[in-house]
């Protein structure tokens, strides 16, 4: 249960640090990118551990380590994607409006 923990802990950081490195933060909420973060760490470490990786004597480190990983092209994409989108919607109604 300790590295279910330490991987949540450490996904949400990641989720923040590219929130807080993200140009577009004020399009979306600060909690959006730690959630998709979270999120998609938590998913995998279920797959792999449902896989029978976690109990693997040479190999129980990968349960842990690659969600870990996959947390940050994750909450890159996610702002990327998000970010953009909303930003080109904002400033359209924006138009809209004092147009």
């Amino acid at each position: 249960m300790v590295p279910l923990v330490l991987l949540v802990l450490v996904a949400a950081a990641v989720g923040f640090t590219v929130w807080a490195v993200d140009s577009r933060r004020s399009a979306y909420g600060v909690l959006l990118l730690p959630g998709i973060a979270v999120a998609s760490a938590v998913l995998l470490w279920f797959i792999l551990t449902a896989a029978g990786l976690s109990s693997e004597p040479g190999v129980h480190y990968l349960s842990w380590l690659l969600p870990m990983a996959v947390a940050v092209p994750a909450a890159s994409a996610g702002a990327w994607l998000i970010g953009r989108r909303r930003v080109q919607r904002d400033t359209e109604r924006l138009t809209a409006l004092l147009g």
